[in-house]
């Protein structure tokens, strides 16, 4: 599980929540940051499933008591990860280590109308899936979950590409592969609202 902090108050603040509760990864992760221009070249360039965006950093923090490891992005917010579920991670990294972060392009997994529904801010979830230890590095697998009310201000029918904004106004632009979902994603009109939930990998290298 991963969120984003902009300063060490806010991470303290996050700490006093539960686990459950934490956010995640910031809404505005730049594998979704991208406008509907910008994302339809991007989509022409990147198959879906390949990496569309890296970050790298170095451990500043392990929170034995809470189950946290807070990365240090040069020029980005704090990149924090709970491994709760995964309290063997914090048996094998160390303050100082070296990490890297490949994400995945985002795909659907649930849309459907939302006619007068409120367009929300959309929640983040993740959970580490797999976890291996190598002899030069530690690799994790992530699975980010994504979901809430948002407009729509682009659908890309030949690309099968749908593009929202939540309340915080941040744009997303996800893939659509599912052909069911394609069918909903057809009727979709600019400015509607819509319920979505997508889903997005990433994979964590720690080197030693």
């Amino acid at each position: 599980m991963l969120y984003r902090s902009n300063t060490g108050v806010a991470f303290a603040r996050c700490l006093a929540l539960s686990v459950a509760a934490l956010g995640l990864l910031a809404a505005s992760a730049p594998v979704c940051r991208a406008a509907d221009t910008d994302a339809s070249a991007a989509s022409e360039a990147m198959p879906a499933g390949a990496s569309v965006d890296t970050e790298s950093g170095t451990i500043s923090l392990i929170d034995q008591k809470n189950a946290l490891i807070v990365v240090t992005v040069p020029g980005r917010d704090d990149l924090s990860f709970s491994v709760k579920d995964h309290p063997d991670v914090l048996e094998v990294v160390k303050v100082g280590d070296k990490l890297t972060t490949h994400f995945m392009e985002p795909y659907v997994t649930g849309l459907t109308p939302a006619g007068g529904a409120a367009v929300t801010r959309l929640t983040h979830t993740a959970k580490i899936t797999q976890h291996s230890s190598g002899a030069d590095n530690e690799n994790f697998q992530v699975l980010r979950v994504f979901s809430g009310v948002a407009q729509v201000t682009g659908v890309d029918r030949k690309l099968n590409l749908l593009t929202v904004v939540d309340k915080s106004g941040t744009a997303r632009s996800v893939r659509v592969s599912r052909p069911d979902l394609i069918e909903v994603m057809q009727t979709l009109k600019h400015h509607s609202h819509v319920k979505i939930t997508y889903e997005s990998e990433m994979t964590v290298i720690v080197a030693r």
